[in-house]
């Protein structure tokens, strides 16, 4: 069957050939009145089916966090219709454990199908909106941070020299990117989905983790990516790491703002990440279900 991607390759494994069109977040996270023009990209129909399969966990979970304004009816149509199917029937069971085990405030959370999910979202959208494929040397990763890392990501995002922003869905998901020509592949993404889901639950973090980030480039740069100023001149001296910090703080630069504290920071972020839960919503809707 002929699609308007058809002749062009997957945009996520960038191997096969794209046999279908998948909307960059699936119409499941969207009431049907919001479901107008939302981008689709080429995909090859084993990443489609690999997408919906986290798609559907996650729209049903991230729902009970959700703050956007379609939340209420969102969890009572859509969630609700969802864990009525039998196939959902393991991950009900799962929820309402993981829930009463919480005193009835946090609903469990796997936190790896979200970077997926998140990295692919970045790959469609580096695409989309930059003209950019991935090869074999490059990749997508992505992520949750705390909210104290927002403004270090908003330094990034605007430092680069073209941004891109949308909403999808009225508020239901929306996103910012940057780029820098120079680097076409290395690209920085933030997103919002259901109003900022609050992830919390675990007592190492202080406040809460709704910051989704994610970063697109060469593959053996960017798992250090988030925390090495890519967006930095490349031009300028660089910086010893026991000279004084150039950002004035008086300290050495390995202290401040070099590669140990960002490492450092990075480790931490993702051990942190890894345990955190969304608080729900509507404990009393969640309590139904």
């Amino acid at each position: 069957m002929r699609h308007k991607f058809s002749g062009e390759t997957c945009i996520y494994c960038e191997n096969a050939s794209a046999d279908s069109s998948d909307h960059v977040v699936g119409r499941k996270f969207f009431l049907v009145q919001r479901r107008n023009n939302l981008p689709q990209v080429p995909a090859c129909t084993r990443c489609n089916n690999r997408k919906s399969k986290l798609e559907n966990y996650l729209m049903i979970v991230l729902a009970f966090g959700a703050r956007h304004k379609d939340a209420a009816v969102n969890l009572e149509t859509q969630v609700a219709h969802r864990l009525e199917n039998k196939a959902n029937a393991k991950l009900l069971r799962k929820l309402q454990k993981g829930y009463d085990r919480s005193g009835d405030t946090l609903i469990p959370f796997e936190l790896k199908p979200l970077e997926e999910f998140f990295a692919m979202i970045a790959k469609a959208l580096a695409w989309q909106h930059f003209g950019v494929r991935l090869g074999n040397s490059h990749s997508a990763i992505a992520s949750v941070f705390s909210n104290e890392g927002r403004e270090f990501f908003a330094q990034l995002l605007s430092g680069g020299r073209i941004h891109v922003s949308g909403d999808l869905g009225e508020g239901t998901f929306k996103y910012e990117g940057a780029q820098r020509p120079e680097y076409p592949e290395l690209t920085v993404w933030r997103f919002e989905i259901y109003g900022g889901v609050d992830f919390g639950g675990d007592p190492k973090v202080n406040g809460p983790s709704s910051l989704a980030v994610a970063v697109t480039g060469r593959s053996e740069l960017i798992k250090d990516l988030l925390y090495s100023g890519f967006l930095k001149d490349r031009n300028s001296p660089k910086v010893g790491r026991n000279e004084p910090c150039p950002c004035g703080s008086g300290k050495k630069h390995k202290k401040c703002h070099g590669a140990v504290a960002k490492i450092e920071a990075r480790d931490h972020g993702r051990a942190t990440a890894r345990r955190v839960v969304p608080s729900t919503y509507q404990p009393l809707a969640a309590r139904v279900y």
